[in-house]
C-alpha cells in the first residue's frame, strides 16, 4: 500500500461520500453547467483538499455531518479555479485529458467556473456557520489577488523568492489552509488548535505548490498530466529557476534573462536551454529542500494535538507532498 493509500484509508468512507456528493449535487442543474463541471471533476484529481478537511475534522473529533458538503465546497472552489486557469493559460490538457475550454470554448469554461463558485458558496451558506463563510471568502479573495500579482511578474526572471512565496501562499496555500481550518471550526476546538491546523494547512500548501513547480521541470508528461515546461512557456518563473539563477554564473544568468525577454515568443528550444541551466545549478534540488522546510513547519504545528492515531495521517500527508510525482 502506498503512503497516500494508507492516508486515505483513515477517512475512506467519508471520502467516498464526498466523491458521490460532488456529482449528485450537480444533478439538479442545467445540462451544460453539469456537463462541463463534471468533466473537470471526473478527470482524475487527487481530492487533496477535501481529504485534508476530512482528516482535520477527524483529528478534532468532529461528530456531525457538515464535513461532507463542506469538503465538496472546497473541491468546487478549487475546480472553478482550474477552469479559469485553463482559459487564462490557453491550456489544451488538464490532468491528462482534453481541457474544458478546448472542448466547449473559453466563454463556456469561464461561466462554468463562475457557476461552481456560486454553487460552492450556496452550499457553504447551508452549513450555517458565519466563520466558515469568512474563511472561504478570504481564501477566494487571496487566490484572485495572487493571479493578478502573478500576471504582473509574467516572464520576469528577476522575481525574488520572497515575491514568489507571497504569490503561492495566496494562490494555492490559502485554500488548503482553509480546508484544514474548517475541519477545526466544525469541531469547535479552542483557538490554539484551530490556529495550529490553519498553520499546518498553510505550510503544507506552500510545499505542495513548490513541488508542483518542481514537477514542471522534473516530471514526465504522462505523470504530470500536462505539457512539461508549460508554466515557464506561460511566463511563470518558479522556485527551481529562481534557485538556479541565485547560484548561476553571470553568463548563464544573462542567457536566461535574454531568453525570458522573448516573452510569448519563447519556444521549445529556449525551454531546453533554460532546463539545462536549472539542472546545471540543481535548481529543482534546492526547491525541494525549501519545500521540506515548510513540511517540517506543518508537522511542528500539530504538536498541540495529543492523539497520535488521528494525527499520523496528517503527518504522513505532509511527507507525501514532497514524495509525489504528479
Amino acid at each position: 500500500m502506498t503512503r497516500i493509500d494508507a492516508i486515505i484509508t483513515a477517512v475512506k468512507d467519508d471520502l467516498q461520500r464526498v466523491e458521490q456528493s460532488l456529482f449528485v449535487s450537480l444533478a439538479e442543474h442545467a445540462p451544460l453547467s453539469r456537463d462541463v463541471s463534471s468533466h473537470v471533476l471526473s478527470s482524475g484529481g487527487k481530492r487533496f483538499r477535501p481529504l485534508l478537511l476530512l482528516l482535520a475534522a477527524r483529528l478534532c473529533n468532529y461528530q456531525g455531518e457538515n464535513h461532507i458538503p463542506l469538503a465538496c465546497v472546497i473541491e468546487y472552489i478549487h475546480t472553478a479555479t482550474l477552469l479559469h486557469d485553463d482559459v487564462i493559460d490557453h491550456a489544451q490538457i488538464r490532468r491528462g485529458n482534453v481541457s474544458a475550454n478546448a472542448l466547449w470554448g473559453n466563454h463556456t469554461s469561464i461561466l462554468a467556473g463562475d457557476f461552481l463558485l456560486s454553487k460552492a458558496f450556496s452550499m457553504a451558506i447551508e452549513a450555517g456557520n458565519r466563520e466558515i463563510l469568512r474563511v472561504l471568502s478570504r481564501a477566494a479573495t487571496l487566490m484572485v489577488e495572487a493571479e493578478l500579482q502573478q500576471s504582473e511578474h509574467s516572464h520576469d526572471p528577476l522575481i525574488t523568492e520572497t515575491e514568489y512565496l507571497h504569490i503561492i501562499t495566496k494562490k494555492t496555500a490559502s485554500l488548503i489552509a482553509a480546508a484544514s481550518q474548517i475541519g477545526a471550526i466544525l469541531a469547535g476546538v479552542n483557538s490554539s488548535k484551530e490556529q495550529a491546523l490553519t498553520e499546518y494547512g498553510l505550510n503544507v500548501g506552500i510545499a505542495f505548490q513548490i513541488m508542483d513547480d518542481v514537477l514542471d521541470y522534473a516530471s514526465t508528461e504522462n505523470d504530470l498530466g500536462k505539457t512539461i515546461g508549460k508554466d515557464l512557456l506561460e511566463g511563470s518563473v518558479t522556485l527551481p529557476l529562481i534557485e538556479a539563477l541565485r547560484r548561476s554564473s553571470a553568463h548563464d544568468k544573462n542567457t536566461v534573462l535574454h531568453l525570458m525577454d522573448k516573452g510569448q515568443a519563447l519556444d521549445a528550444a529556449d525551454l531546453s536551454v533554460i532546463f539545462e541551466i536549472v539542472n546545471k545549478y540543481h535548481g529543482s534540488r534546492g526547491a525541494i529542500e525549501k519545500a521540506k522546510t515548510f513540511v517540517q513547519k506543518a508537522k511542528d504545528a500539530l504538536t498541540v494535538f495529543d492523539s497520535a492515531d488521528h494525527k499520523t495521517p496528517l503527518l504522513d500527508l505532509a511527507t507525501y507532498v514532497v514524495e509525489r510525482n504528479n
